[in-house]
């Protein structure tokens, strides 16, 4: 009992000498925060943006089918995702494209005009073992 007693003792005596340290110092981001002030984020890297866009359809495509894609992933967090995807972009050689729908990151990439040109597409890439489905985009 006399131990807890002591180290109880010895951590409010250290955490008193902190806290007197610590309003000498310059207040940090935390602290502007609190006082209203607005912390402002880093510039998005330019690594994060895709500069892939999907393909434009004709008025005569429109009216067939639309537009399909192979979705190969749903991730919730980001740097996962972000892996994922150069890894699937080195595998398939495809610009894979990352569209958050809340609160998954999902990794989507190869866009056909035809449903069974992307079923196709599927089925060859699960012989290398990339597994993948079918979504309408448009």
């Amino acid at each position: 009992m006399r131990k807890i007693a002591k180290l109880a003792a010895t951590v409010v005596f250290f955490m008193s000498i902190s806290l007197a340290f610590a309003e000498n110092e310059a207040p940090t981001d935390i602290d502007s925060l609190f006082r209203g002030k607005e912390f402002q984020l880093p510039p998005l890297d330019s690594s994060y943006r895709s500069n892939y866009s999907e393909p434009s359809l004709s008025k005569d495509d429109k009216d067939k089918e639309g537009l399909y894609s192979l979705q190969f992933d749903s991730v919730a967090d980001f740097d996962a995702a972000q892996a994922r995807r150069a890894r699937l972009q080195s595998q398939t050689g495809y610009g894979i494209q990352l569209v958050f729908d809340a609160p998954f990151y999902k990794l989507r990439g190869g866009y056909f005009k035809k449903k069974s040109d992307a079923e196709d597409k599927a089925r060859e890439l699960s012989q290398y073992n990339i597994s993948a489905f079918v979504v309408k985009v448009k």
